[in-house]
């Protein structure tokens, strides 16, 4: 039974990256973002986000600052080149996360010392990792220019800040968790089995993040 958990976890997960890297450009592509087509003036988007137009907005913290490009058409073009890297950054938290949630499953549920004393060291590096990649992902597409528009339908932008809201907050939790359990010896197992199950919500809810990304229009 293990054995098949754990080969339906590894295609899962190869089925998942295959398909994000083959997509790679998703995002930048489902804006219809093309210099070749872009006018020379443009404004800023009327339904800007709300986070986003404190950063990017007229009166935003980044315009007071006069951080960033000078023209619109320079903003859309760095939007491109920070969401590009968003993607490809998200693929290796996800490969990242895919490792520590493996070996931090086997940590929780097994007995064995010697598999403890080899891989507890790999797993605790494995998140720092992971942590500074994913948090170096968000901040791509946080602090990324506006984009050209945002529609108000359903999509697959407003899918992936949907699931991200969701991965992001079980990532916040997951160092957190782990810290306490170390500190409050009462409470280890209960913290430990909190920090598994906000490491399970991380890397799940990424991997349907890059599925939906992928695939819904």
């Amino acid at each position: 039974m293990n054995d098949l958990k754990k080969y339906i976890f590894k295609c899962f997960f190869i089925f998942t990256t295959i398909f994000s890297i083959l997509n790679g450009q998703s995002i930048v592509t489902k804006e219809s973002y093309d210099a070749r087509f872009t006018p020379r003036e443009i404004g800023l988007p009327e339904n800007m986000p709300y986070v986003k137009s404190l950063i990017w907005g007229e009166e935003g913290a980044f315009r007071k600052l006069n951080i960033g490009p000078e023209t619109r058409i320079e903003e859309l073009q760095l939007r491109r080149k920070m969401l590009q890297a968003h993607q490809w950054l998200g693929i290796i938290t996800l490969a990242g996360l895919a490792y520590q949630y493996d070996v931090g499953k086997k940590l929780y549920d097994g007995n064995d010392s010697d598999y403890w004393e080899s891989h507890y060291d790999k797993h605790k590096a494995m998140g720092y990792f992971s942590y500074m990649t994913y948090m170096s992902t968000a901040s791509m597409s946080f602090f990324a220019p506006p984009a050209r528009k945002y529609d108000n339908n359903m999509n697959s932008i407003k899918f992936h800040r949907r699931m991200a809201a969701l991965h992001f907050t079980a990532m916040m939790a997951q160092p957190f968790l782990a810290k306490r359990a170390v500190e409050n010896g009462k409470r280890y197992n209960e913290l430990m089995d909190a920090h598994l199950k906000a490491g399970t919500v991380a890397f799940f809810a990424l991997s349907l993040d890059a599925l939906g990304i992928t695939f819904f229009k």
